[in-house]
């Protein structure tokens, strides 16, 4: 269970990261356009990530294998 977990944690920080890569790349457009941020996703990828990575780090801190 703790390897799954730590695969749990790691998906979150790919979604934090991939969050902040869609962010990043809806500031690049035309320099005339103002930046929108609701059309490029908003934070949602971000929260997610961030509410896996620390429930899955929760877990690997609480979980107790039986023995």
């Amino acid at each position: 269970m703790r390897a799954l977990f730590a695969i749990f944690a790691l998906l979150g920080v790919a979604g934090i990261v991939l969050g902040v890569l869609t962010i990043l790349r809806g500031t690049g457009s035309d320099p005339g356009v103002p930046f929108r941020f609701e059309n490029y996703g908003g934070p949602g990828p971000i929260i997610a990530g961030i509410i896996v990575l620390a429930t899955s780090l929760y877990l690997l801190s609480t979980w107790k294998p039986r023995d």
